[in-house]
This record gives structure tokens, C-alpha cells and sequence, in this order.
């Protein structure tokens, strides 16, 4: 075990976890990941999901090269003070192999807004004592965290998700911790549960209205090329941190229409196109006055919550129909590369890595055609 570098992964278990974990055991790393589950046999099963053998799953955990840390529950106070991480760094023993990378992948999106707000922002506590604690020893130490375009929506009326990504990055930003940041909106891929399961739903409660399916674009990225980003970025390109901010890493593969994805998510007997129960000159009122009512008389219902935020993105009169300028389309992001005087090309292939000469941001683009980008949706 000596001379391996070690990565706490937080929310390793998770659909982006997953694929990050995979990512630094490829490069022989060594990966823990606390749990705030006490049944590994789930955290393993996880993994399965993602389309790791079980023999090799079994032979990393054997070989202590993935070690679950059970009974981590972010949002418990108990994760707040130094000596709780303490012990357990104790009991795990990283003695040969330091920590050198700290990543935070935890963050519900579709529960209660309870937990919603207890995940997203409530264990960010616990997160900075553990990121404070290792660096202590070690200053080299990164911290990575992994953020949403939902944190940059500025509507009177956020969904719960939304505002606790908010806040959430304005605790980060104080924090003076974080040393990369990144930001994907729609993330799909193999072992995607959550919009897949949710797509039927989406389809029939939305069919009043091409327009709230069809009326703006959305910013898809493969988990797997996500994984490959944050690895790259961090580890090959070597990218500096500057300054108190965190250094904000934008990442995409395109774009695709929202309503063409939720149908590329249902089986093919399924993706019948909804009939149009609405006028088109009645649509707009209709789409106004639910995206205002809604979040007035169901305030903690979060799927009715973006339902009325979906209706709203389908007012858009734009030509490109981009959901509210919170990302950059890959046309955009190309033109920036043109501009020599603002940005800087940090890297062309496989990602095409453009910086902002004199800001913390960064937008990278792992291109991907239409036809590749649905395949992945249907994965």
C-alpha cells in the first residue's frame, strides 16, 4: 500500500461518485468513501449499478484500495468537530497513504425540501471540518466540490433544490476552502435513476402544453466524461488555484431540447408526442399564471416546484431558447476560444478549455453530437 495516493470521495456511492471513484482507481488510487449508511452490502450493490464486476469490486475492498466508512452522517453535528474525523481517519489508518485530494459529491435533488436543505447545505459544516483538518497537515491538500447552473438561477420563486445550491455556494465561497468548483446542469449516463424514473411522470403531467416540454434547451453531460473532466483537470492539466475563490470549472457536452430528452427516457412504446390540449394562443397565459401560482400554493411541493419553473423556461422568446442564460451552449463556448483578448485556450482535445483571463472561470467542452448526446440519454 505505501506510495498510493488516497482521495476521500464524499458521496462516493452516488450516481457522479460512482464514476469519479471509478475514475481515480483506474490511475491507482486509493479511494475512501464515508457512508452515512451502516449496510456496505447497499454501498456495494451501488456499485453494480454503474457496471462494476463484483469480483473486482470485492478484490479493491479485500485489498483495502476502496475503504467504506460507515455511520458518516454529514448532516449530524457529531461531523462538525475535528475529533470525529479524527478517530476515524485513526481507525481507517492513512499513515502510508496520505490524503491528497478531498472531493464532495453529496447533494440530494429530489427529496423532501428537509432534505434537500440538510444535504446540500446543512453538511457542508461537517465537509469544511474534515477538508480543515486535512489540510492542517497538509496544505497541498485539494478540495474539489461539485455545484449546479440551479445555484445561479435568480427567480423570486427557487424550488427548494435551487435555493440550497445557492446557499450552499455562498457558504463555499466564504469558506475559503474550496480550491476547484464544478458545474454541470443535466448529468446522464449508465446507473442514472432519479429523471429516468420521473420521465413518465414528466411526460403525462406536461402534456397540456408543447411549449413546457419543447419551449427551451437544456445542458447535458455524460457521468462518465464528468468523471474524466474532473481527473483530467485536476491531475493532467494541473491547474493552479487562484486567489480566495474556488476556481469555477463550467463542463458540458451539449445541448439537447428538455422535451427530447425526457422522451429519449421512456421506453418507444411510450414517447407518443402529448396531444396539444391548449390553444397556441391561450399557451403563454397559461404557462404565466402557472409558474406564478404554483410556488404559492404548493411552496414545499418540489415537483410542483419545477413544473411551475419548467412553464416559465417555456415562455422563452428567445431564438436559442437557452433555460435563462445560466450556461454556455457549445457555440458559445467555441466563440470564446475566438476571443484572445478575454480568454485563454488552456486545451483543445479532448476537451476544448477556455478560461477567462482575469476571473476564476473556466467552461469546459467534451463535444458531443446529437446523435451521440440521445444515445447517451437512453442509456
Amino acid at each position: 500500500m505505501n506510495n498510493k495516493k488516497t482521495v476521500i470521495i464524499l458521496g462516493g456511492t452516488g450516481f457522479v461518485g460512482r464514476a469519479v471513484t471509478e475514475k481515480y482507481l483506474k490511475h491507482n488510487w486509493r479511494v475512501i468513501i464515508p457512508t452515512r449508511s451502516n449496510n456496505i452490502d447497499r454501498a456495494k450493490y451501488n456499485f453494480l449499478l454503474h457496471g462494476f464486476s463484483k469480483n473486482v469490486l470485492e478484490g479493491y475492498i479485500a485489498n483495502n484500495i476502496i475503504l467504506f466508512a460507515p455511520n458518516v452522517d454529514l448532516s449530524n453535528p457529531k461531523w462538525t468537530r475535528v475529533n470525529s474525523w479524527t478517530q476515524l481517519l485513526i481507525h481507517i489508518d492513512i499513515s502510508n497513504d496520505p490524503v491528497s485530494r478531498i472531493i464532495n459529491l453529496v447533494g440530494e435533488t429530489s427529496k423532501s425540501a428537509v432534505e434537500i436543505l440538510k444535504s446540500n447545505v446543512d453538511a457542508l459544516e461537517s465537509v469544511f471540518t474534515l477538508v480543515k483538518c486535512i489540510k492542517s497537515k497538509n496544505n497541498n491538500v485539494l478540495f474539489i466540490n461539485m455545484g449546479s447552473v440551479a445555484e445561479k438561477k435568480s427567480d423570486k420563486y427557487l424550488s427548494p433544490y435551487e435555493y440550497s445550491k445557492k446557499i450552499a455556494r455562498q457558504k463555499i465561497e466564504k469558506s475559503n476552502l474550496c480550491d476547484f468548483y464544478f458545474v454541470a446542469h443535466y448529468i446522464k449516463g449508465k446507473g442514472e435513476q432519479k429523471v429516468k424514473l420521473a420521465a413518465s411522470k414528466l411526460w403525462r403531467k406536461l402534456k397540456y402544453s408543447r411549449k413546457w416540454l419543447f419551449g427551451f434547451k437544456v445542458s447535458v453531460i455524460d457521468v462518465d466524461d464528468l468523471a474524466e473532466i474532473i481527473y483530467h483537470i485536476i491531475e493532467i492539466n494541473k491547474i493552479i488555484p487562484r486567489g480566495h475563490k474556488p476556481i469555477e470549472l463550467n463542463v458540458t457536452n451539449g445541448e439537447l431540447i428538455f422535451g427530447e430528452m425526457i422522451k429519449r427516457l421512456l421506453s418507444k412504446d411510450k414517447r407518443n408526442i402529448p396531444k396539444q390540449i391548449i390553444p397556441r394562443w391561450l399557451e403563454n397565459s397559461f404557462l404565466y399564471l402557472y409558474s406564478i401560482i404554483i410556488p404559492i400554493v404548493n411552496p414545499n411541493d418540489q415537483f410542483a416546484r419545477r413544473l411551475a419553473s419548467y412553464a416559465k423556461r417555456g415562455l422563452s422568446h428567445s431564438k436559442k431558447q437557452i433555460e435563462g442564460g445560466i450556461f454556455k451552449t457549445t457555440e458559445e463556448i467555441k466563440n470564446l476560444a475566438l476571443d484572445t483578448d478575454n480568454y485563454d485556450v488552456l486545451g483543445i482535445s479532448p476537451n476544448l478549455i477556455v478560461a477567462i483571463k482575469h476571473s476564476p472561470e473556466i467552461y469546459v467542452l467534451r463535444e458531443r453530437n446529437k446523435v451521440e448526446l440521445e444515445r447517451l440519454i437512453e442509456m
